[in-house]
């Protein structure tokens, strides 16, 4: 059904690439540039990354879903595939999903996809069941095939899977439950073998469920800041006595004796109170066993401390081998004497001799001369012969062919989107690589949507981005010569490096443009809020916040230009706000952000996306003489002494390469960085800020006796002297307003906005600006309906708050005297909850600025790096990496002759109507101010509170997006009206029949 759709998509960009005119507005747009989102019709597909995927280039090659058959369509088929294991035989092949797997349902009855769980002593089915459901997908490819003999549901799991040496089990990591699965061959298919090994650290372990309070700060004085334990990787020895495994949020290795499952010894490479960074974030384990197959030395890539360390395993010794940035997946070689390691971050394999422990070797990923990174490698294998090193590139979409002997690459691969994981066939003639996720697709029931897209989901699919996104598997025979050398070129093309030219208008605006505001939102789709408008491809049906709601989002999109083919490169907050400031993700990133928000649940994992490592601001001291949430670390104030010091230093695991490297020749890291790096200046408002001592209360603008580092709302804090925020970079902590509040849905984005005027009018009072302002602006994520302030407790009040906001910041920058040199950059983050027809991905954008064109339709497709690679063309800065060099500008928004008429901003009416605070908008009182309609909310505080009262609201998407989206269309829409469905393929076929007939006549 999905193809359906998408197929109908490339002949309508098609039908209106002529010039039309519809209420006034000049409609533009290109044959090839307009096509939407989806399959392509010469093959392959265009991501919401702008890059294109062609997973079934290569010849000979099979591309195909991890179909699990639980429903007739691909909505319950698994995501995020991250590891492959080849039996020792070569027959069998098994692949691991670790990521978004929950919350689907029976396409007939509408009832939720449960599971049992097993009990960890036993092995048999518990009374417990729930709907998270990781796969073990069991292959049989003795015969070059590739025929699934099983699935088998695991609740939670984390990357890790090994086969013993003798291929009669195999082992998996549980993620979050801290254990260890085992699985035997019992006549055709491999059972549970029990007791499974537990590691100890989460309390209640022999539960179905433990708890989730394991991690690193367990046992310590500042427990209460404590999360829990996760297993990573996985190794075995050959003889099939040992099991190490890696406790990624514990930074330790646990070693196993299989035969009796018990814990013979945990080694911890860093302790709580500890002064040197190391071993910190264990992903992956190899084994090197000794000439009788007995463990002998285990290798770990710690991908906090750049390093791999070797661990004796009878001496206990220690060895820490510096390799570059973020090492991941690690091999060693059939002889034990090489071990690979993949770094996420620097584009490159570190080549370790085992006996020596040293480095010996680094092969660069990148292409000759190209100084940006963003490939993402992130597994290899070995050819049998050891002359050739296959690596999947996760960023590029590829796979590289390394040559061993010239320790170069000989070229490149297609594969599907965000490749995790490759194994070689015996006798090393095919490649089979796993892929993390798919396009989405249409969304039209998806979370805060209305009675027409809930009318579309008659077969009760999860529309959810996560659940939408799914994992494929390839059988590539390996390509060689001119066959390889036309992959490559093909490679370089989908991921637009023939895009690396320079742009006429975007130099000329660097000679007018010298301020950028960028203004980051969260979370809505382009149909949720205009939808509605008169022109562009929306869908009025599907539009829950319209004009009155949000008349500014309205105006300026037909002020200006309409962005009505755009698209959020990231699917939730945490990738969002890494497209969203440096143009890609980290391999980190990519790994932990779909378990997370998937079967994860934040226990064990944390949101590590935005400065803060394990909930800890680690541009903070770890202590003070005075601590408090501004000076000290969280560890620090729960405990002075220090001994609870964790994560020493300032590196951010999940951050680029680059990261607060200010040199002239750096290269990397986020927006900030380049534009300081280009001697520019730089104001924070909310991005990157600590959102910690955000705790709930009765009443948010008083202190909490109870909480000591909580930090009370103030409509006025400069002025109360009231500090809000502190940065979680180092390089922002002195450019950070310290008094503008961040991440916090109990706050108003007006209170936001004034902060900033505040602020702001110090420069202006200069006649001058910050070259990037960077503005975080909230409230359109929604929630804390109980304790919001100045009565904004429903959905359409905050989404009212947030589009005045913004509303208020454009008409300040506009009658400024500096308007005339500044452009505004509003973007989300992310677009998961909400609706769409044409792709979950597609969202609003805008850029307003003098040479913006006016009353302007843009149809062509671009997505959150076009616009971060235009805000860098901007300023005149470096590029970051791979993807931003790579893409478009969005110069066709633009013009030579600039129009200086300045906006004004227009109220929306229900702001000035109970329940909110008749002082929150003094123009309220103004008759000659510009005013929406007063569209009443359908429920009440009452209700949103009562609706959302086991919600946790205090960091972003912590909660059941499933639970909450049906929460917000009862809310906005009335529990009548039926949950969204999905509508039937002739009602689709009838109804973009219809659009391009309206097209046709226009």
């Amino acid at each position: 059904m999905r193809n359906f759709k998408r197929k109908l998509y490339p002949l309508l960009s098609l039908l209106i690439t002529v010039a039309i005119v519809v209420s006034g507005i000049q409609l533009t747009s290109a044959v090839l540039a307009t096509t939407p989102v989806g399959e392509l019709p010469e093959g392959g597909a265009l991501l919401p990354t702008g890059q294109i995927i062609t997973p079934a280039a290569a010849p000979g090659s099979i591309f195909a879903p991890l179909a699990t058959n639980l429903r007739t369509d691909d909505n319950a088929d698994a995501a995020e595939a991250v590891t492959t294991a080849l039996s020792p035989d070569g027959k069998t092949l098994l692949v691991l999903t670790s990521g978004y797997n929950q919350n689907f349902r029976d396409e007939n009855t509408g009832d939720l996809f449960t599971y049992p769980v097993l009990d960890p002593l036993t092995g048999k089915p518990t009374d417990t069941t729930t709907p998270k459901a990781e796969w073990v997908f069991v292959y049989d490819v003795s015969n070059g095939k590739l025929t699934k003999k099983q699935q088998i549901n695991i609740p939670n799991t984390y990357n890790g899977l090994a086969w013993a040496k003798d291929g009669r089990r195999f082992y998996v990591s549980g993620g979050i439950d801290d254990r260890v699965y085992i699985y035997a061959s019992k006549g055709n298919q491999y059972l549970p073998d029990a007791p499974f090994i537990l590691l100890g650290h989460n309390s209640d372990q022999t539960a179905p469920f433990p708890s989730y309070d394991g991690g690193l700060l367990k046992d310590t004085p500042a427990e209460t800041a404590a999360t829990g334990a996760v297993v990573a990787g996985l190794a075995v020895s050959k003889d099939g006595k040992t099991l190490i495994a890696a406790n990624f949020e514990n930074d330790s290795i646990s070693i196993v004796n299989t035969a009796t499952r018990k814990i013979l010894q945990e080694i911890k490479f860093f302790k709580p109170g500890d002064k040197v960074a190391t071993g910190e974030f264990p992903f992956d384990v190899a084994l090197k066993s000794t000439e009788n197959g007995a463990a002998g030395k285990v290798f770990i890539s710690s991908q906090r401390d750049n390093e791999v360390l070797a661990v004796g395993i009878t001496s206990g010794e220690i060895v820490r081998i510096p390799v570059e940035s973020q090492p991941n997946k690690i091999l060693l070689s059939p002889d034990q004497n090489r071990l690979y390691v993949a770094n996420g971050n620097s584009d490159s394999i570190s080549v370790i001799n085992t006996n020596s422990n040293s480095v010996v070797q680094t092969i660069s990923l990148s292409r000759p001369n190209d100084k940006y990174k963003g490939a993402n490698p992130n597994s290899v294998a070995l050819n049998p012969d050891g002359s050739t090193l296959y690596v999947t590139l996760g960023g590029e979409n590829a796979v590289a062919v390394v040559d061993l002997r010239s320790g170069r690459v000989a070229g490149r691969i297609p594969t599907g989107w965000y490749p995790n994981s490759i194994s070689i066939s015996r006798d090393g003639q095919k490649l089979y690589v796993v892929n993390a996720k798919s396009n989405s697709g249409p969304n039209p029931s998806n979370n805060r949507t209305t009675e027409a897209g809930e009318a579309r989901n008659t077969t009760f699919r999860n529309e959810y981005n996560w659940a939408l996104e799914k994992a494929g598997i390839a059988i590539i025979p390996i390509p060689k010569g001119g066959t390889l050398t036309s992959l490559s070129a093909l490679v370089d093309k989908n991921n637009g490096f023939a895009n690396r030219r320079p742009d006429r208008t975007m130099r000329f605006l660097q000679s007018k443009i010298k301020h950028v505001i960028y203004v980051l939102k969260e979370n809505r789709t382009y149909d949720q809020v205009l939808g509605d408008l008169p022109v562009g491809n929306g869908d009025p049906a599907l539009t829950l916040f319209p004009q009155s709601i949000s008349p500014n989002h309205h105006k300026l999109a037909l002020d200006f230009v309409t962005f009505d083919n755009f698209y959020d490169s990231g699917e939730s907050s945490g990738v969002g706000w890494n497209w969203s400031t440096y143009g890609r993700t980290t391999d980190y990133t990519e790994k932990t952000q779909s378990v997370l928000y998937g079967n994860a649940g934040f226990n064990g994992l944390t949101y590590d996306y935005e400065g803060t490592n394990r909930n800890i601001n680690i541009a903070l001291p770890q202590t003070s003489s005075n601590p408090s949430q501004f000076n000290t670390r969280v560890t620090g104030v729960l405990d002075p002494s220090g001994q609870s010091a964790i994560l020493p230093g300032n590196r951010d695991v999940n951050a680029p390469a680059g990261d607060g490297e200010l040199e002239s020749d750096a290269i990397g890291g986020y927006l900030w960085d380049a534009v300081l790096r280009a001697g520019k200046t730089v104001r924070n408002y909310g991005f990157f800020v600590d959102g910690n001592y955000s705790t709930s209360q009765a009443d948010p603008t008083q202190p909490d006796p109870s909480n000591p580092r909580y930090v009370p709302i103030s409509p006025t804090p400069a002025a109360d002297n009231i500090p809000q925020a502190i940065a979680a970079k180092t390089v922002l902590l002195d450019k950070t307003d310290i008094y503008f509040r961040g991440y916090d849905q109990k706050n108003s984005d007006i209170y936001l906005y004034n902060e900033f005027a505040r602020d702001i009018d110090s420069y202006l009072a200069r006649n001058e600006l910050p070259n990037l302002i960077m503005v975080r602006l909230p409230h359109d994520h929604f929630g804390n309906f109980d304790n919001a302030v100045a009565g904004l407790n429903t959905a359409e009040l905050q989404m009212a708050d947030n589009d005045y906001a913004v509303g208020l910041l454009v008409e300040k920058i506009s009658k400024s005297p500096l308007w005339k040199e500044t452009a505004i950059v509003v973007l989300e983050d992310d677009c998961q909850n909400g609706p769409d027809h044409v792709d979950s991905h597609r969202s609003v954008a805008y850029i307003i600025s003098p040479y913006t064109k006016r009353k302007t339709l843009i149809s062509t497709n671009y997505n959150t790096v076009n616009v971060l690679r235009t805000m860098e063309d901007f300023l005149g800065i470096g590029y970051l990496g791979m993807n931003d060099a790579n893409a478009k500008p969005m110069s066709d928004a633009f013009t030579r002759e600039p129009d200086f008429t300045p906006y004004t901003a227009v109220i929306p009416g229900n702001l000035c109507a109970e329940p909110v605070d008749p002082n929150l908008v003094p123009a309220c009182k103004n008759s000659n101010a510009k005013k929406a309609a007063a569209i009443a909310s359908l429920h009440n505080q009452q209700w949103w509170t009562q609706a959302t009262k086991d919600f946790y609201f205090e960091v972003e998407d912590k909660l059941d997006p499933d639970k909450f989206n049906r929460v917000l269309w009862s809310g906005v829409k009335g529990e009548n009206v039926p949950y969204p469905t999905e509508r039937s393929h002739a009602d689709l076929r009838e109804n973009r029949q219809q659009l391009l007939a309206t097209h046709a006549k226009s």
